[in-house]
């Protein structure tokens, strides 16, 4: 007999340095790990010369159908690519606003959008000189992301996590707090943190930061 259920789409997108490859192995970890989903693929792809730095993760869910109706009723040997369909990404972890919006295709009414607005330039807009390479204003990006996703979340997560832990480099991991906060469905709060304690142990700040990242949200 051949099990059916719903296929849930994260994206991750970013440049080099910012974890992107951690937090979707984190992602995939988790998939693997929860009971209600049944199969998880995923992967990670660098950018071509024309977007030097720019990195693409990706972790694909089949689930149980009674958790989270898409009303897709994909069968589990449909679940073999790791990429993504086009307008077909459930939740945007944006890690950089750029990148987030040179990745408009996967965004649909469908998508929630979190991101970070802290800029991270890429090196072909801080290297060459041309008067064409401009980075976009914050304002340009979040408006685009309104129109287009059914929920967008945006905040400097580098500033907040400075601020709370002295140090930028939980502030992914705060982001995806947002995120199961987002889709409790998907996202069990007590088996994400177990994740996270094997990812980075039991004593780390990752923890606190996934908290803090999960509170932030209010219904």
């Amino acid at each position: 007999m051949r099990t059916t259920g719903d296929i849930y789409n994260v994206l991750l997108t970013g440049v080099g340095g910012q974890g992107i490859v951690l937090l979707g192995n984190i992602l995939r970890d988790y998939g693997m790990r929860f009971p209600l989903i049944k199969n998880v693929v995923g992967t990670e792809t660098r950018g071509v010369s024309q977007r030097e730095g720019s990195v693409l993760a990706t972790a694909r869910y089949l689930i149980d159908s009674k958790i989270y109706s898409l009303d897709q009723n994909f069968e589990i040997e449909e679940l073999i690519s790791p990429l993504i369909p086009i307008n077909d990404a459930h939740l945007v972890l944006g890690l950089e606003p750029l990148e987030t919006i040179r990745n408009l295709r996967y965004i649909s009414e469908r998508t929630v959008v979190i991101m970070n607005t802290h800029r991270n330039y890429p090196r072909n807009v801080l290297l060459k000189k041309e008067k064409s390479m401009k980075y976009p204003s914050l304002g340009y990006i979040i408006d685009i992301l309104d129109q287009l996703a059914r929920r967008t979340i945006s905040l400097d997560f580098n500033e907040l996590a400075k601020t709370k832990f002295n140090d930028v480099i939980y502030s992914n991991v705060i982001l995806l707090g947002v995120g199961a906060r987002e889709f409790q469905e998907i996202f069990n709060k007590k088996l994400m943190l177990e994740v996270l304690e094997d990812f980075f142990g039991k004593d780390s700040l990752n923890l606190d930061a996934f908290n803090l990242g999960y509170s932030l949200i209010n219904f």
